[in-house]
Parts: structure tokens; C-alpha cells; sequence
């Protein structure tokens, strides 16, 4: 097992912990809380490993493995929620991806070569559609969230998650198609490697591969 893997998983389950005593509090509150308890714990263990937050440029040349977290909150049903993501890289190819989503408490984790998991359960799609099938979904607010009645309308939609879970929802078969134009890769590079192994193409909107390293557009399904 990499040695990485089960302090990871361990580590998930204390920031859920963590999150939950805390879950009346601002999120800016929650998310250096939960920051300062990673950066503690992963600094405790592994000393050498290089942490990245959000807002930090990425580091894609370290020796020692970068660690690329971010904790992003999102809002269901009135319900504040977040959603984790890790990713380790050595030998500056992704290894290792998390994504934790606390409102269904689904943790997705995936190991390069190894596959993709959902709570330990292997996740894998192998089906082809054509684009008129296909159930998309859109990262833009040139979408109207009201579509026309026509059945090829009714299969697009505006994101409602994270760019992570959006990512995993096609990993997962909850839906086909993602699309965005910007993001960084704090929001995929975790949730990229589940669906790779999960056996979704990714790539970028140009039709090129899709780094771990910077901010890009993203084009991830099964058409």
C-alpha cells in the first residue's frame, strides 16, 4: 500500500471531525481551522513533503511530493457543505487523488493504475453514447438554468457543485458530460485522476491533456 494512502484516509476523517464541531461557523473560520490541521499533522509525519493551498502557485518540480488540498464549501438544500480534495504527486505525476464530499459523506479516492473507489466500492464506466444522449453539464453563467421544453435542452444544465464533484458525478455515472472553461488545479487535479481511473476520458477543451500543475479548461465524459 503506499504509505501515503491510510494516513490519508485517516486524516479525512479527522477534518470531518473537525468540520462538524465547527459547522455554525463562518466558512473562512472552518477552512483555516481545517488548513492548519492538515499542515500540521502532514508536516508532523512526513516532513519533507511540500503542502500547496489554494492561492499558492503550484509547485510541479519538487524533489519531494507536493500535496495540492483544497477545501471548497457549496450550498444544498439550505445546508452548508464542503468538499475536500487531495492530491499527491511524485516524480511529478499524480499518484494518489481524494475528494470527500461531507454532505453525502462520499469519499472518492482513486490511486494511479489502481482504480477508482467510492467508500471502498471500485467505480468504473466503460459505456460509449452518442452527444444526443448524453446528459451534460455546464460550468457557465451563460446557461440559462431555464431551459426550453426540447429534449436535447433538458439534457444540458448549469453546475451546481464544486468543479471537483461535477468531475466525480461523471466518474460516478451521475451524469456525461462536464465542461468549463477556467479552473485551477486545486478544484480538478484530485477529482481528474478519480475520473481517469474510473475509465472517463479528460482532457482539456482544445483537446489536449489536461496538466495537474495549472489553471485550464476542462472536458471530461463518455461520448
Amino acid at each position: 500500500m503506499f504509505p501515503r494512502q491510510q494516513f490519508v484516509s485517516k486524516l479525512i476523517t479527522e477534518v470531518n471531525s473537525t468540520i462538524s464541531k465547527t459547522n455554525k461557523a463562518k466558512f473562512t473560520t472552518i477552512q483555516s481551522k481545517v488548513y492548519t490541521f492538515i499542515q500540521r499533522s502532514v508536516t508532523d509525519t512526513y516532513p519533507s513533503d511540500i503542502l500547496c493551498f489554494p492561492h499558492q502557485e503550484v509547485t510541479s518540480n519538487a524533489i519531494h511530493p507536493p500535496w495540492l488540498i483544497s477545501l471548497n464549501p457549496y450550498h444544498y438544500d439550505s445546508k452548508a457543505s464542503y468538499v475536500l480534495s487531495i492530491l499527491i504527486v511524485k516524480d511529478r505525476l499524480p499518484v494518489h487523488g481524494w475528494v470527500f464530499d461531507n454532505l453525502s459523506s462520499n469519499l472518492l479516492h482513486a490511486e494511479k493504475g489502481g482504480g477508482a473507489y467510492v467508500n471502498g466500492k471500485r467505480i468504473f464506466r466503460d459505456e460509449l453514447m452518442s452527444l444526443r444522449e448524453a446528459e451534460m453539464r455546464i460550468h457557465s453563467s451563460f446557461l440559462r438554468k431555464s431551459q426550453p421544453q426540447n429534449p436535447a435542452y433538458q439534457r444540458v444544465r448549469q453546475t451546481e457543485l464544486p468543479t471537483s464533484l461535477e468531475i466525480c458525478g461523471v466518474a460516478e455515472g451521475n451524469t456525461d458530460i462536464f465542461l468549463s472553461i477556467n479552473q485551477t488545479p486545486y478544484e480538478f487535479a484530485a477529482a481528474s485522476l478519480i475520473a481517469k481511473e474510473a475509465g472517463v476520458e479528460v482532457m482539456t477543451l482544445e483537446g489536449e491533456e489536461l496538466s495537474w500543475s495549472k489553471s485550464s479548461s476542462i472536458w471530461c465524459g463518455m461520448v
